[in-house]
């Protein structure tokens, strides 16, 4: 992990993103860019309990650990993300282990500085309140997944964004599933009709 002080860039994720659109007074809040190393576990170098972080480019995984210790996909992704939403609203250590799949950038601010300004501010609220709730969703989802590939295949797709699986490998990943079996499961409901092939790595539930 490196701090960048590169201004123009720094500016240029804030207005891509519309993050300044998330706070009543964003002149209150000064921004850092860090730039995270592939492979990088981004919340064993920045405590969301100290930070929140934007993600503004490049690909995270986000872990969920399981009670035996061992690591369950919940979500990969190069959206906008926010890090440390859950942890600021509860004060609590992450209960999620978060890994720069790519080179990442975030921008990120100082809780030690700033939850007093952040914890009055009611459009930032408002903002966080909808992204714990998205990640709240995505928990749930995870828990009630049925035990069989098949059927958690179609449960998956039905939960994702557009009821499309963008990226096999991702997908194999999160199911704790080989990429082999995956496709043998995407093939053989393809010829049920229940999806279909949209581009490479795609595919789209059939409505």
């Amino acid at each position: 992990m490196k701090k960048t002080e590169n201004r123009k860039r720094k500016d240029q994720y804030l207005k891509q993103q519309k993050i300044l659109t998330l706070f009543s007074d964003p002149d209150r809040i000064e921004f850092e860019m860090y730039e995270f190393s592939k492979g990088e576990i981004i919340n064993n170098i920045m405590d969301p309990i100290d930070w929140l972080l934007f993600t503004v480019s490049g690909i995270i995984r986000i872990y969920n650990v399981r009670d035996s210790g061992s690591l369950a996909l919940l979500a990969e992704g190069e959206e906008f993300t926010v890090l440390g939403d859950v942890e600021f609203a509860s004060h609590e250590i992450s209960a999620y282990i978060v890994e720069a799949a790519s080179k990442v950038t975030c921008l990120g601010i100082d809780l030690k500085k700033y939850r007093h300004v952040l914890e009055k501010d009611p459009v930032f609220l408002n903002f966080l309140l909808g992204s714990v709730t998205e990640k709240l969703r995505l928990v749930t989802a995870w828990l009630l997944e049925p035990d069989d590939l098949r059927e958690r295949t179609i449960y998956y797709m039905e939960h994702t964004d557009q009821r499309t699986l963008k990226g096999v490998n991702a997908a194999s990943m999160y199911l704790q599933c080989s990429k082999r079996q995956l496709l043998r499961i995407l093939k053989s409901l393809q010829d049920e009709g229940i999806i279909e092939k949209t581009g490479r790595g795609t595919y789209r539930m059939k409505m």
